[in-house]
């Protein structure tokens, strides 16, 4: 049997996609924390912390376009978010979609004349809620014909 399937994956192989945006990769993405809390009647609810997503700066506008949109605007701003584990062949394993994420905060790293590391750039989002899909769906089983 071979080791690879108990292997680990690998951090550095994922794919983040944004509702609505065409350039949404990301050198980081920190996942929120989800618990459970007691909710009305004996209840559960899940409270979920912030999702956080870095990238370097580049030409594009959109990060900073949706945050200005969700400080100016009475509107919702709200977007779906899917983060895709690859694996080391590119293919995907696991995927986590967070609905209803909408900024909260925007950051970009400090300037410094003595260095040379990209300028990056900080959403913070909360997250009405999320789903998780693990691995590929298992192949059907073809039925034998006598």
């Amino acid at each position: 049997m071979s080791n690879a399937i108990r292997d680990p994956f690998r951090n550095m192989r994922f794919r983040l996609d944004i509702e609505g945006m065409q350039e949404t990769g990301a050198v980081e993405v920190i996942f929120p924390e989800a618990r459970l809390a007691a909710g009305p009647r004996q209840s559960r609810v899940v409270q979920f912390g912030t999702l956080t997503i870095r990238r370097g700066v580049t030409r594009s506008r959109d990060w900073f376009e949706w945050w200005d949109l969700g400080r100016k605007s009475k509107a919702s701003a709200r977007r779906t978010i899917a983060v895709t584990l690859l694996d080391e062949r590119g293919d995907d394993v696991h995927r986590w979609t967070f609905n209803g994420a909408e900024p909260i905060a925007y950051l970009l790293s400090s300037l410094n004349a003595l260095g040379n590391a990209p300028l990056i750039e900080t959403l913070e989002l909360t997250v009405a809620g999320f789903e998780a899909s693990f691995g590929q769906p298992a192949p059907a089983r073809r039925k034998r014909t006598k």
